[in-house]
């Protein structure tokens, strides 16, 4: 794949240059093909990399072997697609004529904007933002609906009401998606929080009905800290190439790159925007204004912090071929990446009770399964 390692920062992503320049696909051998098929189905880019080379005209001239699966997984995209829209207008009526905001949030926003990246997603879930003041509200109405929390116990009610800035998952018998009801973008109680008011006070247009979406500069804070704050970042390269299109869309605006260093650092969301913008500068060639990059990083991570955290995400996001194991060092750098995750999530006294309670959880379910 050499020519796309003409257009790629990192050689072992040389394959992600087809995403955008999708004529380079052309050359790849079937050996090439299958390996990419097969990587870019686990890391779900391969509805992607089927829409890229439909809007250029030239899944004809991939070879039937590829092209197959590329059709199959287009097809899934669009079915998912037309389930995350009819979930979604399901999930407006509910709520028509509340006096809040209703704000589309992540891929739900990517479909209404006809975001490029919003072409070839596996929706599994409509994510939505609603102020805290008016949760209550938003799921009674849904709940009138038939949307339904699924069953949990006490500590995990608290956990969802008190500590997270989500309710628990609803599901409906009519829909195949969860519906994820939101009141902020990250913990209130985490080290890395968000105040939500200044999310609401720049809310804009989604295009689609009576729904709102974040502005186009804290969809891309929201989308850095959704990968680099997070639980499992593993096989998530698809968050970055999203970081990617975000950066490319919405940074034809000159006034995007001006302010988007001052807007991360008001919402606290610096350092996740320095790794977002990093890797995707060296592993996507995504274009960062110099100068843009020079604030951002002033603002991120101390050169201490860089020194363990980059190699730590390079490790976790680069992704292994289908047939090897991860290896040490990754499995490593994922099990340190959770232990982050989990300090920076909640506060000591309630972290360490927490996991206690998880722990005790899994263990009473592998008694219940030995049992079986």
């Amino acid at each position: 794949m050499n020519q796309a390692a003409s257009a790629i920062g990192d050689p072992a992503m040389a394959w992600l240059a087809a995403l955008r320049n999708p004529q380079i696909s052309l050359a790849w051998s079937l050996t090439e093909w299958e390996h990419v098929v097969r990587l870019s189905r686990r890391l779900r880019l391969l509805g992607r990399l089927a829409e890229a080379l439909d809007a250029e005209n030239l899944l004809h001239r991939v070879p039937e072997q590829a092209r197959r699966h590329l059709l199959g997984e287009q097809r899934l995209s669009r079915w998912r697609r037309g389930a995350l829209v009819w979930t979604q207008q399901s999930v407006g009526r509910a709520l028509s004529g509340a006096g809040y905001p209703r704000v589309l949030l992540k891929g739900a926003a990517y479909l209404a904007q006809d975001l490029p990246i919003a072409a070839g997603r596996l929706p599994s879930d409509l994510d939505i933002l609603v102020p805290h003041a008016h949760v209550a509200d938003a799921q009674a109405r849904l709940t009138a609906a038939g949307w339904m929390e699924r069953e949990m116990d006490v500590h995990d009610q608290r956990y969802y009401r008190e500590w997270s800035h989500e309710l628990p998952p609803m599901t409906h018998a009519l829909y195949g998606l969860e519906l994820d009801l939101h009141h902020n973008i990250l913990p209130p109680v985490a080290r890395t929080h968000v105040d939500a008011a200044l999310l609401f006070a720049r809310l804009q247009a989604s295009g689609v009905d009576d729904w709102l979406v974040l502005h186009p500069q804290d969809q891309v804070l929201h989308s850095a800290a959704h990968l680099f704050l997070d639980s499992e970042s593993r096989d998530r390269l698809r968050d970055l190439v999203d970081l990617d299109g975000l950066f490319r869309h919405f940074g034809r605006d000159p006034n995007f790159w001006a302010e988007l260093p001052a807007r991360a650092l008001e919402l606290g969301l610096a350092e996740p925007l320095a790794l977002a913008c990093h890797f995707a500068a060296k592993w996507l060639a995504t274009p960062v204004p110099a100068d843009a990059l020079g604030l951002i990083n002033a603002h991120g991570p101390s050169a201490v912090r860089r020194a363990w955290l980059l190699p730590t995400f390079a490790n976790i996001l680069t992704p292994t071929d289908p047939d090897v194991m991860p290896s040490r060092r990754q499995g490593f750098a994922a099990t340190f990446q959770l232990m982050r995750y989990h300090r920076q999530r909640l506060p000591m006294r309630l972290l360490l009770p927490h996991l206690w309670h998880k722990a005790m959880a899994a263990r009473r379910k592998r008694n219940e399964d030995a049992s079986i």
